[in-house]
C-alpha cells in the first residue's frame, strides 16, 4: 500500500476549510437538524416554541444578512485603515533610499488597491454588472438548493460538482488537468452508485405516520427523479460558476472577501425580505388539493387567532405575521419573555456563525481554489451525521430513535459511505493522497517542482561546463601565442 500511494503535504490554508465547516455546523445546530426523523434533533435550545421558530428559515436568514452587512462593513473599514497605516509607515521609513523607494512604490500601489476597489467596480460597468449577477445567483441558488433538499431527498448528486467546477476552471483560469485528477473524477462513480442505491431503497420504505405524514415526493411520482436530477445539476452548475467567478473577482479585480460579503448581505436582505413579504400574504395551497411539492416546502401553518390554535390544513412558505405571533404560543396569553430571550440569543449567534461560515468559505476560495470548497462538503456531511449518531446515543442510549423508518439505517450507512468515498476522491484530486502507480504521480506538483529543479540544475551545469571549456580554450590559445612570440624572439 505504501508503494501504491502516499500522503502529500498539507497546506497552512487548510485551516480555513475546517473553520468554515465548524461555523456551518454551529449555524445548523442553532435551528436543528436531523436525518429522516430517525435521530434526536440536534438543537441548541430545544423547546416547543423554538421548534416553531425553527420553521422560519427565511426570516432567520434576513437577520443573518443584515448582521453580515454590519460586520462586513467594519471588517472592510478595518482593512482600509490597516492599509493606510502600512502606507504611512512605508513613506516615513524609506524616503532616502532609492532602491527601497522603488520597492515601496510597488508596495504602496498594492496597498492602495483595497481603497480604490469601489471606484474600480463602479467605473468598470461590465465588472459591476457581472458582480451583481454573481451575487444574485449566489443568493437565489442557495435558497433553491435548500428548498430542493426538503422536497427531493437523495437526488442531490453533489459529487458531480467536482467535474463541473473543473470545466469552469479550465475555461476561466486556463488550468491544466492531469491524469491523477481525471482518475479522481472517475472515482466519484463509487459514491454515485451508493446514492442510486439510497434512491432504490426509498421505494421500500414504510414511513412512521407519527413522525411523518408524507412519503418522499418522487416515490408517488417517478417522473420527479429525472426532473429533480436535472434541476439539481443546473443548481450546482450555477454554484460552481459563482465560486469560480468569486475567485476571478478576488484574484484579478482585488475585491476583498469583506467587500463581497457586504454586497452579498445587502442583496440577500433585499431579496429575502421581498420574498418573505409576498409569502406572508400568499398561502401555498388549499387543504383539499392533492399532495404536491408545496406540502414539502411550506412548513408554516396558518395561525387562526380567533380560535387560538393552528390550522395545519393551510400552510405558508414563511410569514412575518406567524413569526411574531409565535412569541405568544398557542394560547395567546401574551409574550413569553423567556422565549423572546431565547430567540434573541439564537438570532445573535446565528448572525455570527453565518458570517464566519461565509467569510472562511471565501478565504478558502481566495487562498486555495473553489475545488477546495467542494472538498469541504463530504467532510461537513460526514461530521454532521457523526454528531447525530453520538447525540442520539447520549440521549436515547441507542444510535437511532425507537421505531425508525424502515430501511433508513441502510440508507444512512450508504450515505455515510458515499461521503467517505467522495472525501477520498477529493483527497486524490487535491494531491493530499498521492497515487504511486500507472504514471498518475508524474504531474503531481511535487514531482513537477523536482523536475524543474533538476532541469534548472542541468542547464546551469551545462553553462558552467561551456564556460570552463571557453576558459580552457582561451588559456590554450594564450599559451600558443606565447610560444609563437618566444619563437619569434629567438
Amino acid at each position: 500500500m505504501v508503494k501504491c500511494m502516499s500522503i502529500g503535504n498539507c497546506n497552512k490554508y487548510f485551516i480555513y476549510i475546517f473553520l468554515s465547516i465548524f461555523f456551518h455546523i454551529l449555524n445548523d445546530t442553532l435551528y436543528g437538524f436531523n436525518y429522516n426523523d430517525s435521530f434526536v434533533d440536534v438543537k441548541f435550545i430545544d423547546t416547543e416554541t423554538q421548534d416553531y421558530f425553527s420553521w422560519h428559515d427565511l426570516i432567520h436568514k434576513i437577520f443573518s444578512f443584515i448582521g453580515t452587512i454590519i460586520i462586513a462593513y467594519f471588517f472592510n473599514k478595518y482593512e482600509s485603515l490597516a492599509s493606510q497605516r502600512e502606507t504611512i509607515n512605508i513613506n516615513n521609513n524609506n524616503d532616502n533610499d532609492n532602491e527601497s523607494e522603488n520597492k515601496d512604490k510597488k508596495t504602496l500601489k498594492m496597498t492602495l488597491i483595497h481603497n480604490e476597489i469601489d471606484d474600480t467596480l463602479y467605473a468598470d460597468k461590465y465588472s459591476f454588472t457581472v458582480c451583481f449577477i454573481v451575487i444574485f445567483l449566489w443568493i437565489v441558488g442557495e435558497q433553491l438548493i435548500d428548498i430542493f433538499s426538503l422536497a427531493l431527498k437523495d437526488l442531490d448528486f453533489w459529487m458531480f460538482e467536482l467535474i463541473i467546477i473543473t470545466i469552469f476552471s479550465i475555461k476561466m483560469f486556463k488550468v491544466e488537468i492531469y491524469n491523477h485528477q481525471i482518475f479522481a473524477m472517475w472515482f466519484c462513480i463509487v459514491p454515485c452508485i451508493l446514492k442510486i442505491a439510497t434512491i432504490i431503497l426509498s421505494f421500500f420504505q414504510k414511513f412512521n405516520i407519527k413522525k411523518s405524514n408524507l412519503t418522499i415526493l418522487y416515490i408517488d411520482n417517478k417522473l420527479y427523479i429525472p426532473i429533480g436530477i436535472i434541476i439539481y445539476l443546473l443548481l450546482i452548475t450555477s454554484r460552481a460558476y459563482v465560486n469560480c467567478k468569486i475567485k476571478w473577482f478576488m484574484d484579478l479585480k482585488y475585491v476583498s472577501p469583506s467587500l463581497l460579503l457586504f454586497y452579498y448581505g445587502i442583496a440577500g436582505a433585499i431579496i429575502s425580505t421581498v420574498i418573505c413579504i409576498l409569502t406572508t400574504f400568499v398561502k401555498c395551497d388549499d387543504a383539499n388539493s392533492p399532495v404536491d411539492i408545496y406540502d414539502y416546502i411550506c412548513k408554516i401553518p396558518y395561525n387562526n387567532e380567533t380560535q387560538n390554535n393552528f390550522n395545519y390544513s393551510e400552510r405558508y412558505f414563511d410569514s412575518f405575521i406567524f413569526y411574531f405571533n409565535t412569541f405568544r404560543g398557542k394560547t395567546n396569553k401574551g409574550f413569553q419573555s423567556i422565549e423572546v430571550l431565547y430567540e434573541i440569543i439564537i438570532i445573535f449567534l446565528g448572525i455570527l456563525t453565518f458570517f464566519f461560515y461565509k467569510f472562511f468559505s471565501l478565504l478558502v476560495i481566495q487562498n486555495l481554489t473553489p475545488v477546495y470548497l467542494i472538498f469541504s462538503n463530504p467532510i461537513y456531511y460526514f461530521i454532521q451525521k457523526t454528531i447525530m449518531l453520538v447525540y442520539t446515543f447520549i440521549k436515547e442510549d441507542d444510535f437511532f430513535q425507537d421505531d425508525p423508518i424502515l430501511y433508513v439505517v441502510y440508507k444512512f450507512c450508504l450515505d455515510l459511505s458515499g461521503d467517505l468515498f467522495s472525501f477520498i476522491g477529493f483527497l486524490m484530486y487535491l494531491e493530499i493522497i498521492e497515487l504511486k502507480f500507472g504514471n498518475y504521480d508524474y504531474n503531481l506538483k511535487v514531482n513537477i517542482i523536482k523536475r524543474g529543479i533538476i532541469d534548472s540544475f542541468g542547464k546551469n551545469k551545462s553553462i558552467i561546463n561551456e564556460e570552463e571549456e571557453k576558459e580552457s580554450e582561451n588559456e590554450s590559445g594564450n599559451e600558443s601565442e606565447e610560444d609563437i612570440t618566444l619563437d619569434g624572439e629567438a
